[in-house]
Parts: structure tokens; C-alpha cells; sequence
């Protein structure tokens, strides 16, 4: 038998049980049509994916001093942290913790509380989140979402950069902020690592890759100036001693035309004003071609310090 009909303010999103038994009936609340991803939730039939838990359903089970955390914030957030098929949530304080199937209960002091929302949802803010991801996420991780929250935002209409979310001091203070708790050393060393000018997680994963290889860290993303003053490019990596550049080189250079033609010309001005630039895939980055970039990386590097001092040598003149 076809269920009877819900009523129009239960049909297109998740309700919960205690306020539709009045209305339509426990009886009613077992039907198919019904996702039932936690005890307590219902998701009409309308809805995609109704045996998923999303923070939007589960925010109706939240209580009055939970908000949701850890990497299900980072999500909320649009930080680039590993996806999650769990959600988790912090209690503040002595309230209870959440302990579901599809969550992870955590508890915060009041003291290290810092909640915000996003998509009317109550969130960690970013800082929070990026402190509290340090007991569950290994240290690149950690260093890719501390890259995130410092980056530059592009430019306004008037061609000036925009601030990213926080500053070096800002994270700074949330390491110091969380001194003495579970996550704090791993933090500690997550913000050694974290650099401004990273505009992607790739080029923080290479960049981490080069400094275990014991080459020294470049410039990132800055622009490079021709003796005229003209603009060339603005590589990822840029080691400016030895004029030598980096540049990650992702599918869509190849597949995306523009992209190609944009890439083709930047090529070109780079090698016109004697820059050496080298390029990396993702193919690139283990096993045999990973050493084999790093060797090509450390020649060049080499090759570019012998200029650099012949040049060095030729403008001061003889002796």
C-alpha cells in the first residue's frame, strides 16, 4: 500500500520524530519513503541521499551547548582537509557528548571555545578548527589547512591583494591558545612549517616534499619583473638567487585550452629574461621520477648559483 501522504511541512526536509508523531503517527514514521540515518531523525523521500547524515539533519539533534567541529567544520568552512563520512561535533563544557553511529562526540573547555556560523549552522571558527584538527590529522594535513587560512585572496578591482583569513600571528595565538593540551605539539610543528603565499594544497605538499630533500624554501606565488619593470609570471615556486622556478603542472594545463595557451606564453617570458623553470605533475611526486625531478631541481639550483656568481664576479671587475 502506497503511504498516506506527509503533511506539506514535513515533505522536503529532515523533521524530527518527537515533533511528526503527534501529526502523523509512530506507524507512519516506518515507512521506506522515510530515510532514517539516526534514531530521532527522519528524511523525507524527496530528499537526496536519505540514508546519509549531514550536518544539516543532525543540526536538529544538536544541543544547546554543541556545535560541530574537527573536519566536519573544516567542510562547512571550504578548508581543504580530508572529507569525512562522520560527522563531529564538540560539547562545550560538562554536557553530554554525542555518542551516535555516523558521529564523533568530542568535549572542549569553555576556554578554548571559539564557535561561529556558517550556513546558519554553529561551527568551530576557522582558527578552532585548524587547532582542534591537530589530534586527528596527520602533520601535512595540518600544515595544508594552516596554508589555507593564510593565503592571499586575490585582488580587488584596484589590483591590490586581499588579506586571507588570519595572519601568521593569528595562528600564532591559537597554538599558544592551546598550550598544554591533547594536539598541542604536533600544532606547534604544523606552524613552523606553514608559509603565506601557498595557493593550493599541492604546492604545500611539494613544497614539504622539497624541504625534507634539504632544498631551502622558495618564494611562493610572487610575481617576477622583467630590468624594465614589465611583468613576466608569477610562478609557485620562485628561488630568486638562483632564478629558478617551480611550476605544478595539474591536467587542466593540458586539457583546458586557455590554460595551455596562458602556460605557452608565460613559458616563453620566463626563458626570455633568463629564468629556469621547471615542472612538476602529480606523476612526478614518488618513486623513481620523484628523484629524478630532485636531482634536476638540485642542477639547475647549481647552475643558477655559478651564474649568479659570475655575474657577481663580471660587475665588480678586476681585482
Amino acid at each position: 500500500m502506497k503511504p498516506a501522504s506527509l503533511p506539506r511541512s514535513l515533505r522536503h526536509e529532515p523533521f524530527l520524530v518527537a515533533d511528526a508523531v503527534p501529526v502523523v503517527g509512530a506507524e507512519r514514521l516506518r515507512r521506506r519513503d522515510l530515510g532514517a540515518p539516526t534514531r530521532g531523525l527522519r528524511i523525507p523521500g524527496a530528499s537526496a541521499d536519505r540514508g546519509a547524515l549531514t550536518p544539516f539533519a543532525f543540526s536538529l539533534l544538536l544541543g544547546d551547548h554543541q556545535h560541530f567541529s574537527h573536519l566536519t567544520a573544516a567542510a562547512l568552512w571550504g578548508l581543504p582537509a580530508p572529507r569525512s563520512s562522520l560527522l563531529h561535533t564538540t560539547t562545550v563544557g560538562d554536557g553530554s557528548v554525542t555518542r551516535r553511529r555516523q558521529v564523533v562526540g568530542h568535549r572542549v573547555t569553555p576556554r578554548l571555545a571559539d564557535i561561529d556560523v556558517v550556513h546558519g549552522l554553529p561551527v568551530s571558527s576557522r582558527l578552532a578548527c585548524w587547532a582542534e584538527c591537530s589530534t586527528i590529522l596527520p602533520l601535512d594535513d595540518l600544515v595544508v589547512l594552516g596554508d589555507a587560512l593564510i593565503v592571499l585572496r586575490g585582488r580587488d578591482s584596484a589590483g591590490f591583494s586581499l588579506p586571507g583569513f588570519h595572519t601568521v600571528d593569528d595562528l600564532e595565538r591559537a597554538v599558544r591558545r592551546r598550550a598544554g593540551s591533547r594536539g598541542a605539539r604536533r600544532l606547534r610543528s604544523a606552524l613552523a612549517l606553514v608559509r603565506v603565499g601557498a595557493e593550493s594544497p599541492r604546492e604545500t605538499r611539494l613544497r614539504l616534499q622539497l624541504a625534507r630533500e634539504g632544498i631551502r624554501t622558495p618564494m611562493l606565488n610572487c610575481e617576477i619583473h622583467d630590468a624594465s619593470g614589465a611583468f613576466v609570471a608569477r610562478p609557485d615556486m620562485v628561488f630568486g638567487r638562483e632564478r629558478v622556478c617551480v611550476e605544478y603542472d595539474g591536467d587542466h594545463h593540458r586539457t583546458d585550452r586557455s590554460t595551455y595557451r596562458d602556460d605557452k606564453r608565460r613559458r616563453e617570458a620566463l626563458a626570455d629574461d633568463d629564468w629556469h623553470t621547471l615542472y612538476v605533475s602529480d606523476d612526478d611526486l614518488g618513486g623513481e621520477l620523484w628523484v629524478a625531478f630532485v636531482r634536476r631541481l638540485r642542477r639547475a639550483l647549481l647552475r643558477g648559483e655559478i651564474q649568479r656568481q659570475r655575474r657577481a664576479a663580471g660587475d665588480r671587475g678586476p681585482g
